[in-house]
């Protein structure tokens, strides 16, 4: 390529990156928190610190109110008082954590006696079907909620 051929595209490249961009559309929306309704919130404030080391910060509530705590990238988990009906949703409807691995929760788990499965429910069961090799186990947090824990940020 001569001298002038890319003096052209050094002036006209710049012009055809947005359109080269627009192959790829720009994410609208990023997740900014989730919320849980707890009967016991300082029992859910203890179990996501111990099993996943959340840590929770300053709410913009008065006591008695909403406690934050903080997962990555920005995301919180919004613990909101007052539940007192049990919960009752099927394994399927569940936040998702990753982690670089699955094995300590499992561990801190076995050393609580608390269970775990997998998605069809067997117990004690480790996910390891995906075909990604992401392993995953399910467990449900002190109001029942639904938790998938996967290896995922290994592969990351």
């Amino acid at each position: 390529m001569n001298l002038r051929a890319l003096l052209i595209a050094a002036l006209f490249l710049p012009l055809a990156a947005p359109a080269l961009a627009q192959d790829t559309p720009a994410p609208v929306a990023r997740l900014d928190h989730v919320a849980i309704w707890s009967a016991d919130m300082q029992k859910s404030i203890d179990f996501y610190h111990a099993v996943f080391g959340l840590t929770e910060f300053p709410s913009p509530f008065p006591p008695g109110g909403p406690r934050w705590m903080h997962l990555a990238n920005g995301v919180e988990l919004h613990i909101q008082p007052g539940r007192i009906e049990p919960v009752t949703q099927p394994r399927r409807v569940h936040m998702a954590i990753a982690l670089a691995s699955i094995d300590p929760v499992m561990a801190w788990l076995k050393a609580h006696g608390q269970g775990w499965s997998d998605i069809a429910g067997t117990p004690g069961a480790i996910n390891a079907t995906r075909t990604d090799g992401v392993r995953q186990i399910f467990l449900q947090d002190p109001d029942g909620y639904w938790i998938e824990v996967n290896d995922a940020l290994k592969k990351r």
